[in-house]
């Protein structure tokens, strides 16, 4: 699974995010608690890919993820830019980091005597996959942001919502037709299907104050009723991911709870990312490790991953920039 929310949105949305460049006074408009979902939801990956989630609710992290990217690119404020523009900025913050964990893992496919990358499905889709398979996030949400980027300033944010809200619902509903068929195609063609309705959500959710309350309730009941039909089917990897993912990911950003002033939790919120790129390396360490509690592995590889992405942040920040 994968995961990471576009730094870019996050600072062009200082309000939503709790930008480090505000100013005091605009303090109190910071949203924590969408910096502390994006903990939790980074922190249900790694317990997902640790392979001891038993309820499988790991993984709607990753679909929580899906949601705020969607969510924080639609809701900033859109201005034309030249395409050249467009894609150097998103290349920078996604393409840069893809390519440096590419090396990483391909090194230690090396070692692990692993193909450096899987060409089973052709040489396009095994790059696409990477040199570890989580790394499928970087291009698919280069793609997202691009279409975004030139996408919002163009079309009205009501009709966004609506037909983001109608894909989402569409999606959901026919899951257990095409996730069967996206499995055929392997990685990462089944990643890419199965990240799209959280994309239209996040999409919905972003625009869904351009609608009325009555058809923002009739959109988001209708999505959450097309996720509970695959959940009700038992679609593997959509029905209770997607339920999960999106009732908890509608209700911290529609109905924002009060938290203390005093809680700010931005600079781990900020690593998440870098937590994303790294964990797969201190999750095969731990695991090589006999002895090891179920719980505390991907408490470990959380743990000892965002502390390696803090000190970069902090101590090397023009590397990190380009790598976490």
């Amino acid at each position: 699974m994968p995961l990471a929310i576009d730094s870019e949105a996050m600072q062009e949305h200082p309000a939503a995010t709790g930008s480090a460049n505000q100013p005091s006074g605009a303090e109190k408009n910071i949203r924590q608690e969408i910096e502390i979902l994006r903990i939790l939801s980074a922190f249900g990956i790694v317990w997902f890919h640790s392979g001891f989630d038993r309820t499988g609710l790991g993984y709607s992290g990753l679909v929580v993820f899906l949601v705020l990217s969607a969510y924080l690119a639609v809701s900033r404020t859109a201005a034309r830019r030249p395409l050249g523009q467009i894609l150097s900025s998103r290349a920078l913050r996604l393409m840069s980091p893809w390519a440096a964990w590419m090396l990483v893992y391909g090194i230690r496919n090396h070692f692990v005597d692993r193909h450096l990358i899987e060409t089973d499905r052709g040489f396009f889709n095994g790059l696409l996959a990477g040199t570890h398979i989580h790394l499928w996030y970087l291009p698919f949400l280069f793609a997202i942001s691009i279409g975004f980027d030139v996408l919002l300033p163009r079309v009205r944010r009501s009709r966004l919502a609506v037909g983001s809200a109608v894909g989402a619902m569409a999606l959901l509903a026919t899951a257990q037709w095409w996730r069967p068929w996206a499995q055929t195609y392997g990685y990462p063609s089944v990643q890419y299907c199965h990240a799209l309705a959280g994309i239209a959500v996040g999409a919905f959710l972003g625009g869904v104050q351009n609608l009325s309350k009555w058809a923002a309730a009739l959109f988001l009941g209708g999505i959450l009723a097309a996720a509970g039909y695959s959940f009700w089917l038992g679609v593997d990897g959509v029905g209770q991911t997607y339920f999960v993912g999106i009732a908890v990911s509608a209700s911290l950003l529609l109905w924002s709870p009060r938290l203390p002033r005093w809680i700010d939790v931005r600079s781990i919120s900020e690593c998440m990312l870098g937590v994303y790129l790294v964990h797969i390396l201190f999750d095969r360490m731990y695991f090589a490790i006999h002895g090891i509690p179920e719980l505390a592995q991907p408490l470990l590889t959380f743990g000892t991953s965002l502390l390696l992405v803090w000190l970069l942040r902090r101590f090397v920040p023009k590397v990190a920039r380009y790598v976490v």
